[in-house]
């Protein structure tokens, strides 16, 4: 195995990680999140789960599981352009990746999950603007990395 075949499988690998990780979101956390929200569930929520993110113990593969499928998606590709070997495959899973960024920050859902999850603020208008966006742009996103994953998986070496 080459160094572009090692840096393209730690890319596969991390790419396939985060699609599963937000299909897990979308298909299960998410669905629970917003029935535990809905069904007055939300002082609860308020009461513990911004303790558990204060006090809970750094996990830096999971804390920084998208950051770091992104910063190596594109070192991937970088080093696929400056050894000349440019690829529209792996461009397209980066754009795809960098899309999930935009959709995650760009429509205000990275500020909403910040004030619910990290400032526990579970006011009615901001419970309801999470549980109505939580699964939609949840499942985007989880089609914006599981299509990356797949671009990735098609290359050719």
């Amino acid at each position: 195995m080459d160094i572009t075949q090692f840096v393209w499988l730690t890319t596969v690998v991390l790419t396939g990680t985060a699609a599963g990780a937000m299909a897990g979101h979308t298909l299960l956390l998410g669905r629970f999140l917003g029935w535990l929200l809905e069904r007055k569930g939300a002082a609860v929520f308020r009461d513990t789960y911004p303790a558990f993110i204060r006090e809970r113990s750094p996990q830096v593969l999971f804390d920084n599981l998208f950051t770091l499928t992104i910063l190596v998606t594109t070192a991937f590709n970088a080093y696929l352009y400056l050894s000349g070997r440019t690829a529209t495959l792996s461009l397209l899973a980066a754009a795809l990746q960098w899309a999930f960024v935009g959709v995650f920050f760009g429509t205000g859902f990275a500020k909403l999950e910040g004030e619910l999850f990290k400032q526990g603020n579970t006011s009615p208008e901001l419970v309801g603007k999470f549980v109505s966006r939580n699964v939609p742009l949840c499942a985007l996103s989880s089609i914006l990395l599981l299509a990356s994953f797949v671009c990735l998986l098609l290359m050719r070496f």
